[in-house]
């Protein structure tokens, strides 16, 4: 009698395990009890990331345009997400990596339709960096180099109106480093080097700003060499090209003084 007693409570142990066990599977393969992912909609995602653009979360920002450039499929948002990468960065004053990002959009659509806006924010990259004379002649060459390209490549670009602007601005940046590196030289006494430079820089900044003063110390150069003809030549180009400013009025008393020892 003991003995079925126990075999009787054996089964139903084995039962009631069996019974939790079938009952733990059922609430693990339970259908209901397992949360939906959410559809991924890529315009939300941009919408978002703007969003967050606009109050400077630059990199969560960017988690989420990596993920819309990852799995856009259709390639119509991933290509925007791409661009407004580049952008987060550029907003960030990162412009290193900017530069790259930019670039890397350029290389893979040459003929998209933000193609024109890419080339404009690459060459901004390093106008943005124009700052002291004395630091800022590669980045005025290499923006100057930019806004040509966004012309050659792009000439129906938004941007023909503020170019000519920008262009400017690169131009007299170079101008006035090579007019910096001249009067280096000039102070120096090292004066053929300070001529070469002035020559150098009316030859190849002609608009410039500072031709009036490169030819004026180019005179001077040129008188302390003993070259008086060169520097009346210099003064004299100076005063018919800007007759209206000061520096003319002194250039004439130089050349009165310089024909007065002849």
């Amino acid at each position: 009698m003991l003995v079925k007693t126990k075999q009787y409570s054996l089964t139903c142990r084995c039962i009631l395990c069996l019974l939790l066990l079938l009952s733990f599977i059922a609430c693990s393969t339970d259908t209901s009890s397992i949360k939906e992912e959410a559809p991924f909609i890529p315009e939300e995602s941009l919408r978002e990331a703007n969003e967050l653009i606009k109050d400077g979360y630059y990199e969560e920002a960017r988690t989420i345009l990596e993920t819309v450039k990852t799995r856009d499929t259709s390639q119509k948002h991933s290509i925007l997400a791409r661009l407004r990468i580049a952008d987060t960065y550029f907003d960030e004053e990162l412009y290193e990596e900017a530069v790259v990002e930019y670039e890397s959009f350029l290389n893979l659509y040459p003929y998209d339709k933000y193609a024109s806006y890419a080339q404009y924010k690459l060459a901004m990259c390093y106008f943005r960096r124009i700052r002291t004379v004395d630091r800022s002649y590669s980045w005025a060459q290499r923006a100057l180099i930019e806004f040509k390209k966004l012309q050659r490549n792009y000439p129906r670009n938004p941007y023909m109106d503020i170019i000519e602007n920008r262009k400017r601005t690169c131009t007299n940046a170079l101008a006035e480093y090579e007019f910096y590196v001249g009067n280096f030289y000039f102070k120096k006494g090292s004066y053929n080097a300070a001529i070469g430079r002035f020559n150098g820089m009316l030859q190849n900044y002609p608009e410039s700003t500072k031709v009036p003063d490169a030819l004026y110390f180019a005179a001077l150069s040129h008188e302390s060499l003993g070259e008086r003809d060169k520097a009346i030549n210099n003064l004299t180009a100076l005063i018919n090209k800007f007759p209206a400013i000061e520096l003319s009025i002194e250039a004439k008393k130089l050349i009165e003084s310089l024909e007065s020892k002849k």
